[in-house]
């Protein structure tokens, strides 16, 4: 994959898949949307290059 300028504020879906062979299934792990389950993102990278962090936040009483 080549780089890609990354806009948090326009992301409005995060899912994570997993296509691996490893102990998890094949697919999809993880979807959350921004309408419902976060109201804001910030993705970090994290131990010298090696971990990717998201860390998702709401001040919407309804979604904590």
């Amino acid at each position: 994959m080549g780089k890609v300028e990354l806009n948090e504020d326009k992301i409005s879906r995060i899912e994570i898949i997993n296509h691996a062979v490893n102990s998890h299934g094949i697919g999809r792990l993880l979807t959350v949307y921004k309408d419902i389950d976060f109201d804001s993102i910030e993705i970090a990278i994290q131990d010298n290059g090696r971990t990717l962090k998201i860390f998702l936040d709401s001040s919407r009483p309804e979604i904590k």
